[in-house]
């Protein structure tokens, strides 16, 4: 998951660039965009943030403001906060800006009640030290070469430990000197720590995409790799996802954010005694009355007794995909109706739970956590104008009037493609390169994000889930006529899927390889054949890329076969966007080049070298078919606008954007951070 934030330019630069020479025509002879004097007849309206709702992450148990206990959280935003939450009321008693950090997985307090902040995409540490009054201090990045910090954990010397990508390293900051200890890489290769726990005089680190569980001596820092459970296997495409140290035993859970199995390794034996399936994460508590320690399994909060190896289940059921705890911890509510020691935590919408094993009393409270903007991961205008807009990290999908920019929002997983096709809407989810199919006209019902009422048919509905191929986004969508069809990234290994949806019987083929060890990242249908860019790159896990140039490739969809394949622009490394004009040309952006391909002769024909500088693999395409008018995004910051009747070619403005979307009407819609614009072009 990458950062999206992006700040709009105070002023937007209009430019004129003069028509391009008739060799734009003749062949694949290279024409070029300069700019020019500023153009009037470009409007720029801000349209407001489609997307809002609370994403805790990172949070912990621990004495709050006043000095008594309260739930810490960092609230994911634009900038992320640091919330203190009462335990007894859910009403927020502290909320304070974390400058320059869009969230946190990794939040833990020292035991003198300083509470420490570990940001993910800025790799900076923060520190709120006792006090009513207390600022948020940023202490700078602890290790200079790593943007995240996954997770901290503080010990009884107050020293600060954490675990970072992208170089898989573990430190050791001291609060009290300013100095940081770098324990290095914890294996050759890795990029993530993505867990850790300490005792005393260790520090446990587990890995992903492969599953590695290291302890490391906090004085020498000598490391050493503990075996896996039984049942792992060699841990290959694997996570340590959460890790938590209790009373002489490790709590180390495998698999991802949903669930996973957790293992329990008892220290002193030095072997593992359990493996429990379906837990959730992101926290085993300590041990309460009995020595059962809590934790999430099957959708419920369950005690577990790790000497007896029994479950006792408590009331609390939750309902959804992500039931995550947020910071679990042990708190006396001074109550009379909450005797002794409570459990308390969050989940990951902002609700907050509450567990007496005394009175058998729980009970799930809302809180007062307001919801926060979220980025935009993905921007669609279908056939009906309306415009559709998914979200990132925190997820969701929201319905936007496109002249009044009134927004209807939907709580949902992370979006990263939306397809209007008649009356269904068909998305693409992270994680696992999911596919749905949404029904606007009826109730919006999805057990897994926002359950409605009981009984209801699931809206969206998820027709295919490509976990098991390894595949994690979907970045290409496209209509095929009775079909839909869509392409992936993969998760820890290299290449993507190409399935093809039945859009009636919600049958499908799935097919790996299509381009070897080439994730699909742009697609679109022409009369039969699905055309598909490729990137060399793939998720965050995978290995390092094995190809070197990016290839456009067609794909029979009744023969159900590959017709041709082939690199379009020498040197690219990725074409992240086509598009098909009315005359049945095919247009493609990379490598700093718009391209046309006569898919005939499946040859370039024309080429237009875009601004100077864009060689990466950013780039998104819009087509307006009335106006025969072509937009290119590109640079995350340029649209260009070529007229395909006649060749001419001309920047429309400047601005930080990343997503593009074409309006039948002839407008622009630009998704920018959390912020959507519309683009009026009259001259």
């Amino acid at each position: 998951m990458t950062n999206r934030r992006t700040l709009l330019r105070s002023a937007v630069a209009l430019t004129a660039v003069p028509a391009l020479p008739v060799a734009w025509t003749a062949g694949p002879a290279t024409a070029g965009v300069t700019t020019g004097e500023s153009a009037a007849g470009v409007t720029v309206d801000p349209f407001g943030i489609p997307l809002r709702d609370v994403l805790l992450i990172g949070g912990t148990v621990a004495p709050g403001p006043t000095g008594t206990p309260v739930l810490w959280s960092a609230v994911s935003g634009e900038p992320a906060r640091l919330v203190a939450i009462d335990p007894a009321t859910g009403r927020t008693v502290s909320a304070q800006d974390l400058t320059g950090a869009p969230g946190s997985y990794a939040v833990a307090a020292a035991p003198d009640g300083t509470v420490y902040v570990g940001a993910y995409n800025t790799g900076d540490l923060y520190r709120r030290q006792p006090g009513p009054d207390s600022p948020i201090e940023n202490l700078g990045r602890p290790l200079p070469s790593e943007t995240y910090i996954w997770r901290i954990a503080v010990d009884d010397a107050g020293i600060v430990y954490g675990g970072t990508f992208p170089g898989a390293r573990v430190f050791a900051h001291d609060p009290t000197t300013g100095t940081t200890r770098d324990y290095g890489q914890v294996l050759p290769g890795a990029q993530y720590v993505r867990s850790l726990a300490v005792t005393a005089d260790t520090i446990y680190a587990g890995t992903q995409p492969d599953a590695h569980l290291f302890e490391i001596d906090k004085l020498t820092g000598e490391r050493r790799e503990l075996p896996l459970p039984d049942g792992l296997g060699d841990g290959t495409g694997q996570t340590v996802y959460d890790l938590n140290a209790h009373d002489g035993r490790v709590y180390a859970r495998f698999g991802s954010a949903t669930t996973g199995r957790l293992g329990v390794y008892d220290i002193a034996r030095r072997r593992w005694t359990d493996l429990i399936d379906d837990v959730a994460g992101l926290d085993v508590s300590a041990p309460g009355p009995g020595g059962l320690v809590y934790l999430t399994r099957a959708g419920r909060l369950i005690g577990y007794h790790p000497g007896k190896r029994t479950f006792t289940d408590t009331p609390l059921v939750f309902p959804g995909r992500v039931v995550n705890n947020r910071g679990i911890g042990w708190v006396n509510l001074r109550d009379r109706d909450w005797p002794g020691r409570t459990l308390v935590g969050l989940l990951w919408r902002g609700d907050m739970f509450r567990w007496n094993p005394l009175t058998g009393r729980a009970d799930v409270v809302p809180t007062d956590v307001p919801g926060a903007p979220i980025p935009i991961a993905a921007l669609h205008v279908g056939p009906t104008g309306t415009v559709w807009v998914g979200g990132y990290l925190n997820g969701g999908l929201a319905r936007v009037d496109p002249d009044t920019g009134v927004s209807t929002f939907q709580r949902f997983a992370q979006v990263e493609s939306v397809l209007e096709t008649g009356d269904r809407i068909w998305l693409g989810a992270y994680p696992d390169s999911r596919l749905y199919r949404y029904d606007p006209a009826a109730p919006w019902h999805s057990p897994e994000y926002s359950p409605g009422l009981p009984g209801s048919a699931d809206n969206p509905a998820k027709l295919l889930d490509l976990k098991a191929a390894d595949q994690v986004r979907v970045r290409a969508l496209t209509d095929a006529g009775d079909k839909v069809a869509y392409g992936t990234m993969p998760n820890t290994t290299l290449g993507g899927v190409l399935a093809i949806v039945d859009k009636a019987s919600a049958a499908s083929r799935v097919h790996r390889p299509v381009v070897t060890d080439q994730s699909i990242v742009s697609l679109i249908h022409v009369n039969g054949l699905l055309v598909g860019g490729t990137s060399i790159s793939g998720g965050y896990s995978v290995p390092p890329p094995t190809q070197n140039e990016a290839m456009l490739f067609g794909w029979d969809v009744a023969g159900d076969a590959k017709t041709f394949e082939f690199v379009p622009v020498p040197g690219a490394t990725a074409i992240p966007a086509l598009a098909v004009d009315r005359t049945g040309l095919l247009w493609g952006l990379a490598g700093g080049q718009l391209f046309a391909v006569d898919l005939a002769t499946r040859s370039v024909v024309q080429r237009l070298q875009l601004p100077p500088g864009v060689a990466d693999s950013r780039g998104k395409l819009g087509y307006d078919a009335p106006r025969h008018l072509l937009y290119a995004l590109v640079r995350s910051e340029q649209v260009v606008q070529v007229d395909l009747a006649t060749g001419a070619t001309r920047q429309l403005l400047e601005q930080p954007a990343e997503f593009l979307a074409v309006h039948p009407d002839g407008r622009l819609f630009l998704g920018a951070g959390e912020h959507l614009y519309r683009v009026t072009v009259t001259g």
